[in-house]
């Protein structure tokens, strides 16, 4: 087993507490609200984001302060490890994978792999669980970048929000998809895959139990199933919601594995409350 440091931003569903017993690094990104900056699941938490968005404050978000994670870097680099890995937040949401990379340079870091998971929150997660179960099972470098290139390529997220509200503020839907949808009194689901540049519309349906079907045929004709996969459901104020999900998947194949995540308040910023995720990533 290699001496082997994992980094990871906080789009990820990983807690200070999770983080500190796994050992893993968490760069905050960060969050401007109530005309301050914050560092995420550092000076502020998804229950402050839920608060701020009942109050309909502005909220914005941005990459980890450069500041931070050159410091980061520079004690990770200190610790003379063999290998490092940075998993980020899709490069087309943030600018997380450019400052990673700017930090890995300036601190002139060699040993390192750093990949875009062109997702955010519980897939990352999941890379950063596997990189370090692979690293005690003795595999190589190589054999896990491989791995976590195929985790990438296979990794499909759906997004059922309650509203469009915040996706349209924050610029991540345009204006008349949310119009056409409010408009028709229709369920909307989007969705995010490696093939994807930006939140894609997956489908629409006249209700959440039509859109539970069409994810688990798309899901199924990916070849998502219990044997490979885990599905992740991260959400905020969305409890009501992940349970309707649950009940339908587990009544289609009980052998899933299912784990509910809270979703970051660096997600959560931006898609509103009520919103919840699908996430289909590789064990």
């Amino acid at each position: 087993m290699k001496k082997i440091a994992i980094v990871v931003d906080s789009s990820t569903s990983l807690t200070p507490v999770d983080a500190k017993q796994l050992n893993i690094f968490v760069a905050p990104l960060s969050i401007n609200v109530y005309g301050k900056e914050h560092a995420d699941l550092v000076d502020i938490f998804p229950e402050d984001i839920m608060r701020a968005l009942e109050a309909k404050e502005e909220i914005k978000t941005s990459q980890p302060n450069l500041g931070l994670l050159d410091a980061m870097f520079k004690k990770i680099k200190a610790d003379n490890y063999d290998h490092i890995f940075i998993y980020s937040i899709a490069g087309h949401l943030s600018g997380t994978y450019q400052a990673f990379n700017l930090a890995a340079s300036t601190n002139n870091i060699t040993n390192i792999t750093i990949i875009d998971s062109l997702s955010a929150c519980g897939p990352i997660r999941q890379m950063a669980l596997v990189t370090k179960r692979m690293n005690e099972e003795g595999k190589s470098i190589q054999e896990i970048e491989d791995f976590m290139s195929h985790m990438v390529e296979t990794t499909v997220t759906y997004i059922l929000p309650e509203s469009l509200d915040q996706l349209v503020r924050g610029g991540r839907v345009k204006g008349a998809t949310a119009a056409l949808s409010s408009l028709l009194k229709i369920k909307l689901c989007l969705y995010l895959d490696q093939h994807t540049t930006s939140i894609e519309k997956f489908a629409t349906e006249r209700s959440e139990f039509k859109l539970y079907n069409a994810i688990y045929t798309d899901m199924l004709e990916r070849g998502v199933n219990p044997k490979t996969h885990i599905i992740l459901l991260p959400g905020l104020a969305a409890e009501e919601r992940i349970a309707g999900f649950k009940k339908f998947l587990v009544e289609k194949d009980p052998n899933y594995e299912i784990k509910d995540l809270v979703l970051p308040a660096g997600i959560a910023a931006h898609t509103g409350l009520g919103t919840f995720g699908v996430q289909a990533v590789l064990k």
